[in-house]
């Protein structure tokens, strides 16, 4: 497989598809142009998030919404395994919870939310021995989950923790000879990228380790100064971006996958088993933190039930 196929799946793809149909909603009234980030020899030493059309019309961004330290509350979705799987996923990036945290963002920043759209849910854990259970991260040299996860490791005592970002780890800074990592937690779409296979030959797939959902934002005031069919052509679009976010996230995933397996790495899906016992060591950690930080913990609690309660029928379907 070549690896361009990458570039033009999940985020870049999203990115093209909601810009093309606010275009098309608006009757090119509004114009949504990408930038992408520099590159050296091919490869991006960094990716603007950032989305924003020419002129004064409008201006957004897209970023990751764990980077909104004003709204601790956004740290829900990296509870691991508060999420069961894709559909649980879809139902939150339009219910309750979802508005309460957009909410929270509009007035933090003066924003207008105009939608979640999802990243990833597919976690690389990956070793130079097998990862199977929350004791073989004990007294390992670990690469991922900055300070924001500390609670996770209460218990669970690794050797020393760093954490070298994804545009580093394109230069190949997690598999140069020197290093000494054990393990490095990411996203599975990124292996190929980091060479990653070249140190780690064993691959275990934690879904719903944790998530991470964009958030697409616009100026306030750049919104109010729009038209009604504007604006209602600009939600029509974040609604197809919305669900195609899944679809495309589950292309990357099959693709990383199969990459990953054709470089000669081991394999290995949680059990149901290990998923519990995985949920048992790491979510009450994550959730008592994040409550912990919030303004109000007991709407927080209730917004979190909510969550769980979104896949409750799920189960008779």
């Amino acid at each position: 497989m070549k690896l361009q196929k990458a570039e033009c799946l999940h985020t870049p793809r999203i990115q093209e598809l909601f810009s093309k149909k606010v275009a098309e909603y608006t009757d090119g009234q509004i114009k949504w142009n990408i930038l992408l980030g520099k590159q050296k020899d091919g490869i991006s030493i960094f990716r603007s998030a950032t989305l924003t059309a020419e002129g004064d019309k409008i201006q957004a961004t897209n970023v990751p919404a764990f980077f909104l330290p004003k709204v601790p509350e956004v740290m829900i979705q990296s509870i691991p395994f508060l999420f069961d799987g894709v559909e649980h996923s879809r139902r939150f990036m339009t219910s309750e919870p979802a508005n309460w945290i957009s909410q929270k963002i509009e007035t933090a920043y003066n924003v207008k939310v105009l939608g979640h759209f999802y990243n990833a849910a597919f976690i690389s854990v990956n070793g130079i021995s097998p990862i199977r259970h929350p004791s073989d991260f004990s007294d390992k040299i670990i690469n991922g989950f900055d300070k924001t996860w500390d609670p996770l490791w209460t218990d669970v005592k690794p050797k020393e923790r760093r954490f070298i970002g994804t545009q580093e780890a394109w230069t190949g800074a997690l598999v140069t000879p020197q290093l000494d990592f054990d393990i490095n937690i990411g996203m599975l779409q990124n292996n190929h990228r980091q060479r990653l296979h070249e140190r780690f030959k064993h691959t275990t797939i934690v879904e719903n380790f944790y998530n991470i959902y964009y958030t697409m934002m616009i100026n306030k005031d750049t919104w109010n100064s729009l038209t009604y069919f504007q604006r209602d052509g600009i939600e029509k679009a974040v609604k197809e971006a919305q669900n195609a976010s899944i679809a495309y996230q589950l292309d990357t995933t099959l693709w990383a996958l199969a990459l990953n397996q054709s470089e000669s790495t081991n394999i290995h899906f949680l059990t149901d088993n290990e998923r519990k016992e995985w949920k048992q060591e790491f979510y009450p950690k994550m959730l008592e933190a994040i409550v912990s930080k919030s303004a109000n913990p007991t709407e927080t609690r209730q917004m979190i039930k909510k969550i769980e309660a979104l896949v409750d029928d799920l189960r008779w379907q």
